[in-house]
């Protein structure tokens, strides 16, 4: 709240200031002004592009079955399928991870299992379920 008061408060004050310059000076002004927000601009989308890393999604997921994410593991990766909702969890055995990056899926809807995965160093596996998962 205090930050947008902030905001509305210092564009309050440059808009004054532009309107007391008189039209001709507050065009060289605004000139000036917009070289800098533009080389900000640019600067933040190039800090956010360079720092962010590549993401896996699974936000509001409504599964049939099991959701698994799994990133950045440098060892082998067993997913065992399970059978609509009471799947077991993946094991993995990692040695150590990679990081970074961010997993979500923004509005998901599945049906039976949803497996999203990144960035593992070793073998994947998705298995069946067993007879004993159906338990």
């Amino acid at each position: 709240m205090l930050t947008v008061v902030g905001v509305v408060l210092a564009l309050a004050g440059l808009a004054a200031f532009l309107v007391l310059q008189g039209l001709d000076e507050a065009d060289k002004w605004s000139s000036v002004l917009s070289l800098f927000f533009t080389v900000a601009g640019f600067a933040l989308a190039l800090a956010g592009f360079v720092t962010r890393g590549p993401a896996q999604s699974a936000d509001h997921a409504v599964t049939g079955g099991s959701l698994h994410q799994v990133r950045n593991v440098a060892g082998d990766v067993v997913i065992t399928a399970g059978d609509g909702g009471t799947g077991t969890p993946p094991t993995a055995a990692p040695t150590e991870g990679q990081g970074g990056g961010t997993q979500s899926a923004h509005g998901a809807r599945t049906a039976g299992d949803l497996h999203q995965i990144d960035g593992v160093g070793g073998a994947v596996r998705i298995e069946p379920p067993t007879p004993d998962s159906a338990s």
